[in-house]
């Protein structure tokens, strides 16, 4: 977690000193928002993966396919009210989300491959 963190604070400064040198610094915020959406995601996803371990293998599909809905409503309710503001804000919003997702899943292929 604290990697992810660490990392998602990086990234923070590349795209908003990117925001600030482009005159945008009112974006910040939505970039922000757009890692929340991903932590949100990732952490419904990892607990639902938790909980269907301990699960028969009926219970687990269904936990799963639940999550797999309540994380697409999440995200699909978090980009139509960015895509209602403005496509700049929808654009840094989806933008925010990616690089949450993408950096959690090579921090995961990362601690994998390590093992």
């Amino acid at each position: 977690m604290k990697r992810l963190i660490m990392g998602l604070g990086v990234i923070t400064l590349a795209v908003g000193s990117m925001l600030v040198a482009n005159g945008q610094t009112e974006l910040i915020g939505a970039l922000i928002i757009g890692f929340m959406t991903g932590l949100v995601f990732l952490g419904n996803m990892s607990l639902r993966l938790w909980k269907a371990a301990s699960l028969p293998v009926g219970g687990a599909k269904r936990q799963m396919l639940w999550g797999l809905v309540l994380r697409l409503m999440v995200l699909f309710i978090v980009l139509l009210a960015a895509v209602r503001i403005s496509t700049q804000v929808f654009s840094i919003v989806a933008l925010g989300f990616l690089l949450c997702y993408a950096w959690a899943m090579v921090l995961m292929i990362r601690m994998n491959s390590a093992k």
